[in-house]
């Protein structure tokens, strides 16, 4: 074991001061077993090479053969080299273990803002990106389709079939209503059996058009539990929004809402529109201070709204449903 200048010294002192800070890291990031060992066992060659130069003359003498021997094997310079494989160990599984965390926050990401059983959006997710949607439709003046959706008598499948049945009705529902929406669209579970689709760009008529299919493919594609076909009926109720009212998402929930209750009133199984169960002479009528028409008969110029929907809608829509 030769003499060796400082420079070099005090490279080999950093490198063993980082290998001893580094072990409690390695041994907290998850690291492999080949990690430890690489970086346990140049520690170990380079604390006996070290050890050796320490040693008094009275001891170097006797053991003189042995010390050339493993002055020949050169074990400081192994050990450093050893050291440095434990770090390319330890950086590995460092980065495996970051990745590893990242799809796991992913993941938890995913199931805070989603429901369990359908895979839909949850209620809080939903409002989130309304408020988003509703800020952009206030920008643009595009408008935003809100539609309200409730399965009929579903307590009498909870009670006739059980939860797991419920559950299954539910699941199915939600299946239908992502496959019938844009990628645009937010579709969330809101509720126990309430649903909500949020369409952007769509005029009154596109959205009635979309709750009508919807409500028809509910009606004639029953969810199955087991052997048992679980048939099911929704009212839907709808209501477009400019985004210009105050609180834009609960206005525009709150109305869309009341369009449900008048649908489930009606008998459930239908589409209603907040335009027909707003009173008439609440809503303004474009044209009436214009021409000098007075708001009565401007109200009865304007064209009849839409009314409550149970047996498909003939309109036209653009929408690709």
């Amino acid at each position: 074991m030769g003499t060796y200048d400082f420079a070099s010294s005090l490279v080999r002192l950093v490198i063993l001061i980082g290998g001893l800070a580094a072990l409690p890291i390695v041994y907290r990031s998850g690291a492999r077993w080949y990690t430890h060992a690489a970086t346990a066992c140049g520690l170990l060659l380079v604390a006996v090479s070290e050890g050796l130069l320490l040693l008094p003359p009275s001891l170097k003498e006797p053991l003189g053969p042995l010390l050339a021997v493993l002055a020949g094997l050169r074990m400081d310079e192994a050990g450093y080299a050893v050291i440095l494989l434990g770090f390319l160990f330890g950086l590995h599984d460092l980065r495996r273990t970051g990745d590893r965390l990242h799809r796991r926050n992913l993941t938890l990401a995913a199931q805070a803002s989603t429901d369990f059983l359908t895979g839909l959006l949850n209620r809080r997710q939903a409002e989130l990106l309304m408020e988003y949607g509703v800020a952009r439709a206030r920008r643009s003046g595009e408008p935003l389709g809100f539609v309200m959706i409730d399965l009929d008598d579903f307590k009498k499948v909870n009670d006739a079939y059980g939860h797991a049945a419920g559950d299954a009705v539910l699941a199915h529902v939600a299946a239908i209503l992502k496959s019938r929406v844009r990628a645009s669209d937010i579709v969330a579970r809101y509720g126990g059996d309430e649903f909500l689709v949020v369409t952007p760009d769509a005029s009154d008529e596109d959205v009635l058009v979309l709750a009508d299919r919807l409500r028809i493919l509910i009606e004639q594609n029953p969810a199955k539990h087991g052997s048992v076909e679980l048939p099911a009926s929704a009212s839907l109720g709808v209501f477009t929004s400019n985004g210009d009212a105050e609180d834009a998402v609960r206005d525009a929930i709150g109305k869309a809402d009341a369009a449900l209750y008048a649908a489930k009133a009606s008998g459930g199984n239908r589409v209603v529109s907040w335009r027909e169960i707003v009173p008439r002479d609440s809503r303004p009528c474009a044209g009436a201070a214009a021409d000098g028409t007075s708001q009565a008969a401007a109200c009865k110029q304007r064209p009849a709204p839409f009314g409550v929907l149970a047996g498909g809608v003939s309109a036209s829509s653009d929408l690709r449903r």
